[in-house]
């Protein structure tokens, strides 16, 4: 048996709880940066460079584990059951629908593919993910663990294959379905596409949800407690918290400012104070973000760049 879970939150409480077989951390974050259809060399380089870039670690290094995590997938064809863990909110899903695309296109499957999802736990008053969970609440999902069935990983491989399309049409038109067999899906597409620019503004949500947080001033720590606590369901770590910052900062025109102290670096934001700059002030007030200034940055497969977006995000009618 092999467990795949999409970081080492629960990897201890699992061999606490006496879960048999190897566990396998497959933990590209697909909510962030481009997505697009690539080959497998190309996709390799373009992640490992985004991964690299962004969090300041090596990039020959980030490559080296995105290869080895699908090795470790190639691996596990053979296993008798393969328990896929993964929670409803978007980090999880964006994993997950990548995962399920994966054994869809596989030349054969495991004996059985299994499921372990939740959004919410009777004992946990304010549920972020599995995180959240002990040992033996853990291992009580895990005996309630479902099949995954084919037509589930057809279903994976058909939003993978809208997730990365540069036109999101498709994944639009998914998240408006119903989706039972992926419970949590719709609602993680549609959150996705929220960082798309929106109607009313030019922020994506992710955006609107920092400058809101920030106020009349706050720590880069303060900013992404705020962050998180105004998400439904929340997905970003710290750090990807702490990047989206650094992009409204270094932005044209800048949308926030940190302290004279900040070199730049995520992990300074932390305790630096975030402002609004007045850019963001007129932002917030109705002018249109990609008017003051161009972007440029990824949904998906979907690249943002200049000061106009082919597609925009309307909040009561989706993709316009």
């Amino acid at each position: 048996m092999l467990h795949i879970r999409c970081g080492t939150d629960i990897v201890a409480d699992l061999r606490a709880g006496g879960a048999p077989g190897e566990i396998l951390v497959w933990q590209d974050p697909l909510c962030s940066g481009p997505t697009p259809a690539l080959s497998a060399a190309e996709w390799y380089d373009t992640r490992a460079a985004y991964i690299g870039q962004t969090y300041g670690v090596d990039t020959a290094a980030v490559r080296s584990g995105l290869e080895a995590a699908d090795d470790g997938l190639v691996r596990s064809l053979a296993q008798d059951e393969v328990v896929l863990w993964f929670e409803h909110d978007l980090f999880d899903q964006a994993i997950l629908a990548r995962l399920l695309a994966w054994y869809s296109a596989a030349p054969r499957t495991p004996r059985t593919l299994s499921l372990v999802t939740a959004n919410s736990h009777p004992a946990i008053p304010r549920f972020v993910g599995l995180g959240n969970l002990n040992a033996a609440q853990l291992m009580e999902l895990f005996a309630r663990r479902t099949a995954v069935a084919r037509e589930t990983l057809a279903l994976g491989r058909e939003i993978w294959a809208a997730w990365t399309s540069p036109d999101p049409l498709a994944l639009a038109a998914l998240s408006l379905r119903e989706l039972p067999s992926l419970p949590w899906m719709a609602a993680a597409i549609r959150r996705h596409l929220e960082d798309l620019p929106w109607t009313t503004d030019g922020l994506s949500l992710t955006e609107r949800l920092i400058l809101r947080a920030v106020g009349t001033g706050a720590t880069g720590r303060l900013v992404f407690g705020r962050v998180m606590a105004a998400e439904a369901a929340p997905w970003m770590g710290d750090t990807m918290c702490y990047d989206a910052i650094r992009e409204l900062a270094t932005g044209s025109p800048p949308l926030v400012t940190a302290g004279r102290e900040w070199a730049g670096d995520l992990e300074g934001l932390a305790e630096c104070e975030i402002r609004r700059t007045e850019a963001a002030d007129a932002v917030l007030e109705g002018a249109d973000r990609l008017a003051l200034g161009p972007v440029d940055r990824w949904v998906g497969g979907v690249h943002l760049s200049g000061r106009s977006a082919s597609w925009r995000w309307d909040p009561e009618r989706g993709i316009g």
